[in-house]
């Protein structure tokens, strides 16, 4: 298919081309792995906005010019899309976009036809992904502030954390205010190996929020957002070292 002339022509285009690579890297390399790139992502984007020298225009309106946007922004959406609803769902969301459009004339789709896709095989409890993601400029502040463990007498360990998340929008000079955080993101457990001992996504509903998790080996480090799925511009203080309590 080909995208209409239009703003967003390369969400469509661009993104979803960026978007295929991405899972051919997470079914060869597994999708613990894919956090560098991730990283490479997300640090991509924050440069590129830092640049802008016009306006940034949400993933849904971007520019043919701002590649930093539909290339790198748009792999953390739709990284983050397939992680939320599932990747079987967005294969399916694709390939009717695909049939509804490939080898046709006019009209040509737009961002908000794909978007429409995408919404249909997405939970209630996720709509909300594609107004920050998609149709606004979003950021994040997440962090850990502490993580404790203890370790019980059936040989588990309880992990005390605590977390702190802030959600920004921006407009297209950059101008940024805080907005209430009402969202599904990610707490995880790590051992010393990098494996994850608890990776569940938890309602975050205020700027500071506590857990107490129980896993079945010896915590290392523990966190929020800890595979960078959510576009923060400090990521490195998402996840800190567990210490005994």
């Amino acid at each position: 298919m080909i995208s209409a002339n239009v703003e967003g022509a390369t969400s469509i285009v661009e993104t979803l081309a960026q978007y295929g690579a991405l899972m051919v890297m997470k079914h060869r390399y597994g999708p613990e792995s894919i956090r560098k790139f991730l990283r490479y992502e997300v640090d991509g984007y924050l440069r590129g906005r830092a640049q802008e020298r016009n306006e940034e225009e949400p993933l849904y309106k971007v520019d043919v010019n701002q590649g930093y946007i539909h290339y790198n922004k748009g792999a953390l959406v739709m990284y983050a899309i397939q992680d939320y609803i599932g990747e079987d769902k967005v294969s399916q969301a694709l390939a009717d976009f695909t049939k509804a459009y490939a080898f046709k004339g006019p009209p040509y789709p737009v961002s908000l036809d794909l978007i429409a896709y995408l919404k249909k095989y997405t939970p209630p409890e996720y709509q909300y992904l594609y107004d920050d993601l998609w149709e606004n400029i979003t950021l994040y502040d997440n962090r850990t502030i502490s993580a404790n463990y203890v370790q019980q007498p059936n040989g588990k360990y309880d992990v005390n954390l605590v977390v702190g998340a802030k959600k920004l929008r921006a407009d297209g000079k950059g101008q940024e205010h805080a907005i209430p955080i009402h969202d599904w993101i990610d707490i995880g457990v790590l051992d010393s190996d990098g494996k994850y001992l608890y990776l569940q996504k938890q309602m975050i509903d205020k700027e500071q929020a506590q857990f107490t998790l129980t896993v079945d080996k010896l915590p290392a480090q523990a966190g929020i957002d800890p595979l960078d799925k959510l576009i923060d511009r400090n990521p490195d203080d998402n996840v800190i070292k567990v210490k005994k309590q």
